[in-house]
């Protein structure tokens, strides 16, 4: 993170903590201190424990069964009570970390003040346990409605500051995730506040709904499992190439991370951004049907040309098969592709290319600016005027405006994960019919190289 997003991040977090402060100083005012303290000790023992399981992450989200007892306990003690609750077993939880500590103590204070509020404004009886189960219900439907949108704003506005992401993409992106958790969550703690007081059971609601939490929880594994899986199955992709190609992967982690900040800044949908973070990543793979010394060779040779022209086809091929990676299969088809048309494996060009594929070349292009296997590295600088040269000719200029604004608020997004090739350019030698440039196999990220493979093979033809 550079020293303006580390401030940044420390000035949101200070005002999120105040107020939240403020909140709880309001909530007092407003609904009162908590009077059943005798039912506060068991609900804490609950938090605690519900914070003892394990978290489930997806992204940026993390699945937590803490939640549930948050908003019953709104229910159950009051808003003031459910945030002394609360920031016990948060300040115990994130007790190594101040940064963590700020952020998930304070945002379900303020949760807790918004739903507080919207149920109040609504019916003032939700808030109460003792109402009829009806009123009960809507309270919880409003207190889920509440935290669940503070959560995501939240989120936005911390992302927005360290990874550059626009909200308008968080919020798109994060929605489906917590939109169903929340849901649960009302449900769950409606149940619970439901069995605790007009039912009379008190704290035996937890033993009685245990089987419910531990159903949830495993369906929200078996969500988490298969998010992981993908993820597992991309990186897979990408360490059997950088095994064959050493320095793949570092370029796959960079073009992604490029591919992503593009996708974001031209304001993608969260799906469409996702496709674009696994075509960075994964456009390279149909290099593994190139023979592994071809692909260590200093210089590409013409017997390499029908293999680099069906790279695409092959890596298209590839992912096809895996349900989860097809939505990347458009963009590694094209990645090639030129804007004037020079390209391969199909000679599209302007809008005829997938916006996506568009987005993952000026992130190749950039890759092997920055990082090349063979030369120096070129300066942030000097890579974004080389870019702005291809433009409007091998690059989509949206695109590499785009780039340009990223370097401009987000320069740390652009910065190589490993450090340029030291090899010299080879000696020309056309009657061997190599390329007459410094360029290797893994180097064909060039769009000059592009243009001139795909020239050479229609020749060939």
């Amino acid at each position: 993170m550079t020293t303006s997003g580390a401030r940044g991040t420390t000035t949101y977090l200070a005002l999120l903590a105040a107020a939240s402060s403020a909140s709880v100083v309001l909530a007092a005012l407003i609904w009162g201190l908590p009077e059943r303290l005798g039912a506060v000790v068991p609900l804490l023992i609950i938090s605690f424990a519900a914070r003892a399981t394990p978290t489930l992450p997806v992204r940026h989200v993390s699945i937590q069964l803490h939640s549930v007892v948050l908003l019953a306990s709104v229910q159950l003690v009051g808003p003031v009570g459910a945030v002394l609750v609360h920031a016990a077993s948060s300040a115990w939880m994130y007790r190594r970390n101040l940064n963590l500590l700020l952020f998930n103590v304070s945002w379900p204070v303020l949760g807790v003040f918004v739903g507080s509020g919207l149920a109040t404004t609504v019916l003032p009886e939700t808030l109460s346990s003792g109402s009829s189960p009806g009123e009960i219900a809507l309270g919880a439907a409003l207190l889920a409605l509440g935290v669940g949108l503070t959560n995501l704003l939240s989120l936005a506005g911390i992302l927005r500051i360290t990874e550059g992401t626009p909200v308008s993409t968080i919020i798109s992106g994060l929605s489906p995730q917590i939109a169903p958790a929340y849901l649960g969550y009302g449900v769950t703690a409606y149940l619970l506040v439901l069995l605790w007081d007009p039912v009379g059971l008190g704290w035996f609601a937890v033993v009685l709904l245990l089987p419910t939490f531990l159903l949830a929880q495993w369906g929200l594994l078996q969500y988490t499992r298969e998010h992981q899986l993908y993820e597992t199955m991309l990186q897979g992709l990408v360490e059997a190439l950088d095994i064959r190609a050493p320095g793949a992967r570092a370029d796959a982690e960079l073009c992604a991370r490029v591919a992503t900040a593009v996708a974001e800044e031209l304001s993608l949908s969260y799906s469409e951004v996702e496709a674009v973070r696994s075509s960075g990543a994964l456009h390279d793979i149909g290099l593994l049907s190139l023979d592994r010394a071809r692909l260590l060779e200093e210089q590409v040779a013409a017997r390499d040309l029908d293999t680099l022209v069906r790279h695409p086809d092959v890596a298209a091929e590839m992912l096809h098969g895996v349900r989860p990676l097809r939505s990347a299969v458009p963009a590694v088809l094209a990645h090639h592709e030129l804007w004037d048309g020079g390209g391969y494996p199909y000679g599209r060009s302007g809008g005829d290319i997938p916006l996506e594929a568009r987005i993952v070349t000026v992130a190749d292009t950039w890759v092997s600016l920055v990082q090349p296997h063979v030369g120096d590295a070129l300066s942030t600088a000097e890579a974004l005027r080389r870019c702005a040269e291809k433009s409007g000719r091998s690059l989509d200029p949206y695109c590499v405006e785009a780039l340009t604004t990223i370097a401009e608020r987000h320069p740390s997004v652009l910065q190589p994960t490993r450090e340029g090739g030291s090899r010299p350019a080879p000696v020309d030698d056309d009657e061997l019919h190599l390329i007459t440039r410094s360029w290797s196999v893994v180097e064909q990220a060039d769009p000059e190289m592009t243009r001139w493979v795909a020239a050479s093979a229609r020749k060939r033809r």
